[in-house]
């Protein structure tokens, strides 16, 4: 049989779930049988070569007869969920994601992962500390100084904008477009811009849900009409409006 390497966490793994499938025939067994008998402990030595290939670690088992090899001693103790819970870090949401996800080179990644940071939330908890990264890691030359920025687009990406309506209105004889929708305005650091055929229009008032913008001067076609909205850094949109008969209201695309 040949001799693969085999990595600490998969060993392991396989280990646990071999301990577990265990406990799971004896909770079936115990409707029946009042006594039986299970593994409190498990304490493993291996006779082990190391391979590290500079980021991860290997081991291939010695063959007997085989000199040179280390020792390596495994003890497996049983734990309860409750202990788990406390000393276990919150489990990954929906709405987290990943730092797999952000577009950061893979030598920056990995030393983000060497310090515990391994989602999105982990950075923000990171950042709401006000701790320099740069400082605790172990690659100086690596920049962190747009993390911050791929933070915000990352989270963006996971909610992006919907617009559901657009229309126009009048009040105090001044036209107004408005439009309706889902994650729109929802940085509260940044004043969102439009442009109407190629003309700033100024945006009177916006939220997650709802953008209202000031047309007055601004000349609408009956044809197509460019609007460009910056809703954050991260997140601008071009939306061609076209008049739907003599409605107030206007087809998006």
């Amino acid at each position: 049989m040949q001799n693969k390497p085999w990595n600490l966490e998969s060993f392991i793994d396989a280990l646990v779930m071999e301990l577990d499938k265990t406990r799971e025939i004896l909770a079936i067994k115990a409707i029946n049988k009042p006594l039986s008998y299970s593994v409190k402990d498990m304490a493993l030595d291996l006779q082990i070569f190391p391979i590290y290939d500079g980021d991860s670690v290997f081991f291939t088992t010695a063959k007997p007869g085989e000199l040179g090899s280390s020792k390596i001693t495994l003890n497996l103790g049983s734990i309860t969920d409750q202990v788990v819970r406390v000393t276990s870090t919150k489990l990954p949401t929906r709405d987290d994601a990943s730092i797999d996800k952000i577009d950061l080179d893979e030598t920056t990644k990995k030393e983000l992962k060497k310090i515990g940071i391994n989602s999105i939330r982990d950075l923000e908890e990171i950042e709401k500390k006000n701790v320099d990264i740069q400082k605790i890691t172990s690659n100086k030359k690596i920049d962190y100084t747009n993390l911050a920025n791929l933070v915000k687009k990352a989270k963006r990406n996971r909610i992006p904008p919907e617009i559901k309506n657009i229309s126009m209105s009048m009040e105090n004889g001044r036209p107004f477009i408005l439009i309706e929708g889902k994650n729109l305005a929802i940085q509260d650091d940044f004043n969102p811009v439009a442009i109407l055929n190629h003309e700033i229009a100024g945006i009177v008032s916006c939220n997650p849900g709802f953008v209202k913008i000031d047309i007055t001067d601004k000349e609408l076609t009956n044809q197509d009409n460019e609007l460009v909205l910056a809703l954050d850094p991260y997140s601008v949109l071009k939306v061609r409006m076209k008049e739907k008969g003599n409605e107030d209201t206007y087809n998006a695309t």
